[in-house]
């Protein structure tokens, strides 16, 4: 099976006088390293607006070409050259091919849903090969590069091939097993304590406070300046700020490139200028000063103790620091708990308070607009009935974790810290990002 080594590169781009970062495909082909063009032209063109997605893409594309490396038809193509020979047939035959190889594992993953998804990302690849005027063999008007696996036909052929004789659909059992796996409760209030208390530096308690408060993600709450500009030259220490203000609207680019309004209390301001910008700002941007040989730009507000810019990765890596010493001081820590648990906090609480005890009764059932608008527009999903009823259900099962606690609707002082304390659910669907 053919090699193929997956790097992150980070370079000024002439074309559109940026510096830019993406992820790049190198194979190993006849003692040779050769970089796959299309693939990397195209997660220059298409993922360069966020690290962890083109890395996502960037995976999945390498999966598809070592499979396709396997397959006779693509023997005489060179690696660079095999996205001429591909066609809707080989698209679901890789699909077939990942679910024999997980039956006969007897893995709960990857699942049908990852394996679908994963089709969707080689399809929207072979469609921007197709827009971009390259050679294209791959029918992007035909369905036919799905895999029906409720076909009782393929169903059977996939156990054939994966050597299993047992009846049954063994696709069905690994996928409900999955789930079984996935299912976890969200933080509770005890462990958001301790999880705050073993973070290696307090920047990253701080900013996992920020995104209770603001439901953003990593790649967004990094950008948050000390001092805006623009459209956002309103963001400046709390301090500063008039003190009838209870909130302040913030705009950032997020997921997909797409510029979003986010509202942000006056709290979580304090919180961050109390807690951080006091105690540590200055003496971190005197050492970003030493690091780099100039002064800390006010774009930049989230310092490491070294006096490095925090990003996105480094929150996730200190996370995983930070879980594991709290998993080690109580057991009860679950370490299936990330950075982004703190990001379904604030939608959830918002539920709760909007409706009140009526989440219990029918009538919650009903899409409330305003509400669900309201809930799109700080969390930055597209898809209003999904970002609704997923955020609905959780609500209910706070509601139903504490029967008889009632909730005032919201209002100006909707504060996310007052209900960590009493609030604690257990949830087995699996959040929008």
């Amino acid at each position: 099976m053919l090699e193929i080594n997956i790097t992150d590169l980070a370079y000024h781009s002439d074309e559109l006088g940026l510096d830019v970062k993406h992820y790049a495909l190198i194979a190993d082909y006849k003692n040779s390293h050769v970089l796959l063009s299309i693939p990397n032209l195209y997660l220059y063109q298409s993922t360069r607006s966020s690290i962890s997605t083109s890395k996502r893409y960037a995976t999945v594309i390498s999966k598809f070409y070592r499979f396709l490396s396997t397959q006779p038809e693509f023997k005489p193509l060179e690696p660079g050259d095999y996205h001429v020979g591909v066609t809707n047939r080989d698209i679901r035959r890789w699909q077939v091919w990942r679910q024999i190889e997980r039956v006969r594992k007897n893995s709960a993953k990857p699942t049908s849903s990852t394996i679908y998804n994963d089709a969707l990302i080689i399809q929207k690849f072979f469609s921007w090969i197709s827009t971009a005027g390259f050679t294209c063999n791959v029918k992007l008007h035909l369905r036919t590069w799905t895999a029906n696996f409720k076909s009782d036909k393929l169903l059977n052929y996939i156990k054939k091939k994966a050597r299993i004789s047992h009846s049954g659909d063994p696709i069905r059992v690994l996928d409900k097993e999955s789930r079984q796996h996935t299912q976890q409760p969200l933080i509770s209030d005890w462990e958001i304590k301790l999880l705050l208390q073993s973070y290696p530096d307090t920047v990253y308690a701080t900013l996992f406070c920020f995104a209770l408060a603001t439901a953003m993600r990593p790649s967004e709450l990094v950008k948050f300046p000390y001092l805006g500009n623009g459209n956002n030259r309103h963001i400046v220490p709390h301090s500063q700020l008039p003190a009838d203000l209870t909130q302040v609207t913030y705009e950032t680019i997020g997921k997909g490139n797409k510029l979003r309004k986010v509202t942000i209390p006056m709290y979580a301001l304090a919180d961050i200028e109390k807690g951080y910008t006091e105690r540590e700002y200055k003496s971190r941007c005197k050492k970003y000063k030493a690091l780099y040989g100039k002064p800390c730009p006010l774009s930049i507000l989230f310092l490491t103790k070294e006096g490095h810019p925090v990003t996105a990765k480094m929150i996730a890596d200190a996370t995983t620091y930070a879980k594991k010493l709290a998993h080690s001081i109580d057991p009860r820590f679950s370490l299936d708990h990330d950075f982004y648990q703190s990001r379904h906090w604030w939608p959830t609480m918002m539920m709760v308070q909007h409706h009140g005890e009526r989440l219990l009764t029918d009538s919650a059932d009903v899409l409330d607009r305003a509400l669900a608008q309201v809930l799109m527009n700080q969390m930055g999903h597209n898809d209003i009935a999904t970002t609704y009823k997923y955020y609905l259900n959780l609500a209910r099962w706070l509601v139903m974790a504490r029967q008889g606690h009632t909730f005032e609707l919201v209002g100006e002082d909707f504060n996310i810290h007052s209900q960590i304390q009493n609030l604690t659910f257990q949830h087995t669907d699996s959040p929008p990002d």
